[in-house]
């Protein structure tokens, strides 16, 4: 029996954010689709969580101790990906771009097969990321974003290799069964809604900005359930299930948002889900999402569900104008209910004509896999 082709994999997984995970999911299907004789190991943030999830290796990511095991199965393998997701962005706090583009470095140092799936490209304001992009992204083997936007961006820093623009890995992710559900007109509407908090996101997000914008979400929360009776859900998509993420939980900003409402108690807040499906499943039971999460957007967008976005970085209106949606893509400092009420009575009240301009856009946004799909091909088969 002929041994399968190691892969390994390096993105933000392990960080319990449902997001990540459904971008993980998708990268594992689409690689799967190329090649079938393929092992895949994932760098993660939780080693313990990542193999139970998915029936992978998995190494710690970041963890000293951990080293020489990435490595040697860097060494070890025939293929090294990075992605998907905004990997390639610049924080006041972090190092964000040297850190990513350094597991690249060492895979390009041991001559591995180099890809780079379904990454964007956010604010490069740092004189060292601007010459460490071009420097790493010139001499890899396969490099796809997954918006128009960073495409431009990168070749604007120099990037001269081939770019494809590819949809988003976690579309990847959504089952063929869990189709869009048919609702009984006489049921309450279902409307979901994804916040998280804006610290650490770079020069271009005002977090001042967020007890005004928790505010007005709360304010539209409350006029959802006054005007039409809705069932609100509040979608933790990253966030621990017996305690809080030290850094970035979605439950703790939906709590923290709570306070400003009148009818709180009439609103559904999850804990969190155990499960990816478990999430999808749910999506696709509403009418309306209203998210700030990228991956609230895109999965919803996915399952056909209608979708308006806070907008709190490039990579949200990078996805919205993919999907022909930018209109409803609307900046933090302009999320208020003078702009949001009529977009949101518009959608419910003609409910098929959204979904059916959502499916629209999404398919077309879909349709440059093929591209993509037949370029991956042919580099497997080369190095078979």
């Amino acid at each position: 029996m002929a041994r399968k082709k190691e892969v390994v994999i390096c993105g933000f997984y392990g960080n319990h954010n449902l997001g990540d995970e459904a971008m993980l999911v998708g990268m594992i299907n689409l690689l799967q689709k190329q090649q079938n004789d393929l092992s895949f190991t994932v760098f993660s943030n939780d080693p313990q969580d990542t193999k139970s999830r998915y029936s992978v290796q998995s190494i710690h990511r970041y963890q000293e101790d951990s080293k020489i095991k990435r490595l040697l199965k860097i060494l070890q393998s025939s293929y090294f990906v990075l992605g998907g997701g905004d990997l390639l962005r610049d924080s006041v706090q972090y190092p964000i771009v040297p850190n990513w583009l350094g597991f690249l470095q060492q895979a390009l140092k041991f001559r591995r097969r180099t890809l780079v799936i379904g990454i964007s490209v956010g604010d490069i304001w740092k004189p060292e990321s601007k010459v460490l992009i071009p420097q790493v992204l010139n001499k890899v083997d396969f490099l796809a974003v997954r918006d128009i936007q960073s495409k431009k961006k990168l070749e604007e820093l120099g990037v001269s290799n081939s770019i494809y623009v590819m949809s988003d890995l976690a579309l990847q992710a959504i089952p063929e069964t869990l189709s869009q559900s048919t609702r009984s007109t006489n049921q309450p509407l279902q409307v979901g809604i994804s916040v998280r908090h804006l610290t650490g996101r770079g020069k271009s997000v005002d977090v001042d900005i967020y007890n005004s914008l928790q505010k007005e979400i709360a304010a539209l929360a409350d006029f959802l359930v006054e005007k039409y009776g809705a069932i609100v859900h509040f979608l933790p998509f990253r966030t621990h299930q017996d305690s809080y993420h030290p850094t970035d939980d979605d439950y703790v900003s939906i709590l923290s948002l709570l306070r400003y409402s009148h009818h709180s108690a009439k609103f559904v807040v999850h804990r969190n889900f155990e499960s990816l499906h478990k999430l999808n499943t749910l999506i696709s039971t509403l009418d309306l999402m209203i998210g700030m999460r990228l991956h609230s957007l895109i999965l919803s967008a996915g399952l056909g569900v209608p979708i308006i976005a806070a907008e709190y970085d490039p990579k949200v209106h990078g996805f919205m104008e993919e999907i022909g949606h930018s209109p409803l893509s609307i900046p933090l400092e302009y999320f208020d209910q003078a702009r949001l009420i009529p977009l949101i009575d518009k959608i419910l009240q003609d409910p098929l004509t959204a979904r059916l301009n959502i499916a629209a856009g999404v398919k077309n946004y879909r349709q440059r896999m093929e591209e993509v799909e037949i370029a991956l091909k042919q580099l497997f088969s080369s190095n078979s």
